[in-house]
């Protein structure tokens, strides 16, 4: 196999965003394909809003990729959340889902290893959740990863024909965790096809002559990197299931410090527009730790 003479270096990529129920081993997906365990909220004990990073190196290309993580209580209100405005520059800025979930049970009927692995409703409908919200986001010719990765230890060994063809309908590839060896074409089973499909997606959201345009996501430099993280951050805060009130009033508030977050974000991004690096980048550090201050 002709290897490239030199490897490239992916300086801007889109993240990874992993998603599954609060009960869900999120933790030890993220650990088999990188190599380290995310580290959960001190507080809370929980991984939602968290961020990891996987260095990967190919044989053509290095990268390391920013991982956020979510947890989804309630598919709808998710969804609901993900489709507003201005949630639209944090699903671009994604470039691969990972969606962890346990699927029902064998069918009672049949408890044997040849039963089929079956796909429950509420793992349909979140499959279906993300895939409206990555058009609504990014359109129909989206070029990213969507892996539905099945945590029940039951289900390894059974047949999954089903099962994969219920995510391929939806856009997923289906692969459970468990999972060893190759199928019947030889193609890896399991977290080791995970990291095929990862390391074969395309993480670069710009061909190379767009590198230097601030408009791009592929192409963000250091402010708005930490401008997209200060704002993953805000939203955790803002759905910290712990916090008190009256649920209506919660939902408005959220909404309303969204948009006020949002806002304030792209007026520091356009003020700093005309200014050299070094005093843009400074600029903007100062003026994000201020905002952040103000929403503690």
């Amino acid at each position: 196999m002709h290897l490239p003479e030199t490897i490239m270096e992916i300086k801007h990529p889109r993240r990874i965003l992993v998603i599954g129920k609060p009960d869900s081993d999120i933790s030890r997906v993220v650990k088999e394909i990188t190599g380290s365990a995310p580290t959960p909220d001190a507080s809370t004990g929980s991984l939602a809003g968290m961020t990891h990073e996987w260095n990967v190196k190919t044989a053509y290309y290095t990268a390391a990729i920013p991982i956020w993580i979510d947890e989804i209580n309630d598919t709808t209100a998710w969804k609901s959340e993900f489709l507003n405005p201005e949630a639209k520059e944090v699903v671009q800025a994604v470039g691969a889902w990972i969606y962890c979930f346990n699927s029902s049970d064998v069918k009672k009927e049949s408890a044997d290893d040849d039963a089929e692995v079956t796909i429950p409703e509420h793992v349909e409908a979140t499959m279906k959740a993300v895939a409206e919200v990555v058009e609504k986001a990014c359109g129909m010719m989206w070029d990213g990863t969507r892996l539905a990765v099945d945590l029940t230890p039951a289900n390894k060994g059974r047949s999954t024909i089903n099962a994969e063809e219920i995510c391929l309908d939806l856009g997923f590839e289906y692969i459970h965790i468990d999972a060893t060896g190759k199928n019947e074409y030889g193609e890896n089973l399991g977290l080791e096809r995970a990291k095929e499909a990862l390391e074969a997606n395309e993480w670069s959201a710009s061909s190379a002559d767009d590198d230097d345009d601030e408009d791009n996501v592929g192409g963000m430099d250091d402010e708005q990197a930490q401008m997209n993280a200060e704002l993953w951050g805000l939203k955790a805060s803002l759905l910290d299931p712990d916090n008190e009130g009256d649920e209506a009033e919660g939902s408005a508030l959220e909404i309303e410090g969204m948009e006020q977050m949002m806002s304030q974000l792209m007026a520091i991004k356009e003020t700093t527009a005309g200014m050299p690096e070094n005093e843009r980048k400074k600029y903007a550090a100062r003026a994000v730790d201020d905002l952040m201050k103000n929403f503690d």
